[in-house]
């Protein structure tokens, strides 16, 4: 009897310090994101901007590869594929094959094509047909002779006239060839040309070399660079790379950023994935996208890819047109 009791007593006791304690955060399933290296930084912060948000909740990025992504979000095994590319046809078919419907794809951002020197190199602006003669072995685009030095670039002082313009090259692998192909011609680089492996090692190099200049994607423009203002078709006003510029078009080498998901058309998205989506696609989140070196959406984009994963129209469709 006397057990009984004391058993009793310790139920009461145990559950009143149960009740003082802190609520655990339900446990969710991480989501996994997988890609190219194109969204990586803007996922870590959108990821840790809404777990304070979203208790429980965890995201986790690999770079992977976009073709392995994709594989995976047929398979299950990834939930979101991460690409700056639209998915090919065989990726969908495999996916449509697999799921009965094709994948979701949704824009969350842009990046762009942008030629990076030193900082302390004062050119001003570039044409695409310079770029072209300073990059390539011929001159499709019409420039009328090779471009050897930072004066024939139009780089005007003494200090600068015969310097040699020292050109460095991105490898096949980098994401930055997607968009090389976009919009540059199918002309063959010049020869020798150093290849940097990738963003620390380009900016590395630069860093060290200010006659140097490479391609590179909007979102390694760091500290030690600066993005060479760039004169669009047509135009003889030069157009700085900035998340503005991007978003509203005035500069022209951009593409869209994706995230590919699995949404079912009468379940629609699972709410974890809709919910950090959402997020990534509101106000603030686009606002992070700038802070992670890229650009927003612009706003008629928004409104459609926010439709997309809300399933919520939630802006005066007057406004976009």
């Amino acid at each position: 009897m006397m057990r009984t009791g004391c058993k009793a007593v310790l139920s009461v006791i145990c559950l009143g310090v149960a009740n003082l304690l802190p609520a655990q955060a339900p446990q969710v399933r991480p989501l996994v994101a997988e890609g190219g290296e194109c969204l990586m930084y803007a996922m870590g912060l959108w990821g840790d901007v809404y777990k304070a948000k979203a208790p429980g909740f965890s995201l986790d990025v690999r770079v992977e590869g976009e073709a392995k992504a994709m594989s995976d979000l047929t398979a299950g095994s990834a939930q979101m594929a991460l690409l700056a590319r639209d998915a090919s046809p065989e990726e969908i078919a495999a996916f449509s094959s697999k799921w009965g419907y094709p994948p979701t794809r949704v824009a969350v951002a842009m990046d762009a094509l942008v030629w990076v020197v030193n900082k302390d190199n004062p050119v001003k602006k570039l044409s695409l047909p310079q770029i072209e003669a300073i990059f390539c072995a011929e001159r499709s685009l019409g420039w009328p002779r090779e471009i050897l030095t930072w004066g024939e670039a139009g780089v005007k002082g003494a200090a600068w006239t015969d310097r040699p313009v020292n050109r460095y090259s991105r490898t096949m692998d980098s994401s930055v060839m997607g968009l090389i192909l976009m919009f540059m011609p199918p002309t063959p680089p010049k020869q020798p040309t150093p290849f940097v492996s990738d963003a620390m090692a380009m900016t590395e190099a630069l860093a060290a070399d200010p006659n140097g200049i490479c391609t590179a994607n909007m979102v390694e423009v760091f500290a030690s660079l600066k993005a060479v203002p760039i004169v669009p078709p047509g135009s003889d006003t030069a157009v700085e790379p900035t998340p503005d510029t991007v978003s509203s078009g005035a500069y022209p080498y951009s593409r869209f950023l994706y995230v590919y998901v699995n949404k079912n058309a009468k379940k629609g998205l699972e709410p974890t994935l809709k919910g950090f989506l959402a997020f990534a696609l509101s106000q603030e989140g686009q606002q992070l996208v700038k802070a992670a070196g890229q650009a927003p959406l612009a706003r008629d984009i928004w409104a459609l890819n926010y439709l997309k994963v809300t399933d919520r129209f939630d802006i005066d469709s007057n406004t976009l047109r």
